[in-house]
This record gives C-alpha cells, structure tokens and sequence, in this order.
C-alpha cells in the first residue's frame, strides 16, 4: 500500500511546479501560508488591511523570484523573513514608526491535515487551550505562536523579531508556564 504523501513532500512538488511556472502551485502555497503569515504581518502592521498587502507583495516576489527559490525545509523561513522584511520597508517607507506588537488574535491552524494528537482535545479543552494562549503578552503569544504552531526554530524567530535566542527560549519558557498554570485545574482528573 503507498505511503501517504508527507507534507514537506507535497510543498516540494508545488516548489517543483511553481519553478517551471505553474500559477496553479502558486496558488495553492498562497492557500497553505497566507493565514500564519497574515497574522505575522498583522503583529508588526497592527493594520489587517496593511497586512494584506504585504503578505501579497511577498507572494508576487516568490512569484517573479522563482527561478531562485530556497530550499524547501528553508521555504517558510524564507516566506517570514520576506514578510518581516517587507513590513519594515513599509513602515520605514511611510515615516512611520514601528506599529509595535500589537494584542493579535489567535486561531487554530486552518490548513493541513489534523493530527492524531487534534483528535484526542475535546472542543471545550480547545477552548481553555486558545484562552490560555489569548491571556499570554502579546510578544509573548507571538513566539509561541511562531515556534509552537508554525515549527520556526528558536534561532529563526530569534531572527526574525531581531532578539536573542535566549530571549526566544526565556518567552516560551514563560509562555508554557503560563498555560500550563491556566490549564492545570481545567485538565486535571477527576478524582474517585
């Protein structure tokens, strides 16, 4: 029986394609990071509609870049620094100053497929889950958000927000504090 394609292989294939110029692979990376990206864009922006834009001028740069694009385990790295990138030339662009880290919203990942693990969280669990999440510093949820849901690494958002890995590694140590602290007695089992 085959083996389900992973994703890292699929992403490949639309790399692959998007190299020879199909649009369609285009479109179809565009559906798989646009959310996370957006709400990355939103965080430095503190302006949706700002953060559209950029995150569409990040794509229309893959799109005419394509014959020289990164590696694909190098792909959404890539996609973060270009949104950071374009989010600074923006503002500096504008005579703005930064927007700072603005409170975002949190939501579940809406791509992919759900994980075996997605399946064991009840509907009320996720509820206390994304309130415990929504309750961290907005700098806070931001990282967490970056390492925990979009699997950066702790060196590639330490780059991105332009902070010390160690800074990364003491907020998410924070950040699961937190959680864990709000969720203890919401999870614990009953006792007989």
């Amino acid at each position: 029986m085959p083996q389900p394609e992973t994703a890292e292989k699929i992403l490949f294939q639309y790399v692959q394609q998007l190299e020879r110029g199909d649009q369609q692979a285009l479109r179809k990376l565009v559906l798989h990071f646009s959310p996370s990206l957006h709400r990355f864009a939103c965080s430095m922006m503190g302006n949706m509609e700002e953060a559209e834009e950029i995150v569409s001028d990040v794509f229309v740069k893959l799109w005419r870049q394509r014959a020289n694009l990164p590696a694909v385990n190098a792909l959404k790295y890539y996609l973060y620094k270009s949104v950071r990138n374009t989010a600074l030339n923006y503002i500096k662009q504008n005579n703005r100053r930064s927007a700072g880290h603005y409170n975002w919203e949190v939501t579940a990942r809406n791509a992919g497929m759900p994980t075996p693990e997605d399946f064991l969280i009840s509907k009320e669990q996720l509820v206390f889950i994304r309130d415990a999440i929504r309750a961290l510093p907005p700098r806070c949820q931001e990282i967490f958000m970056l390492v925990k849901e979009e699997g950066l690494s702790y060196a590639e958002v330490a780059d991105l927000l332009d902070i010390s890995a160690a800074t990364v590694n003491v907020q998410i140590t924070i950040a699961l504090k937190k959680i864990w602290k709000t969720l203890d007695p919401v999870l614990q089992l009953p006792t007989s």
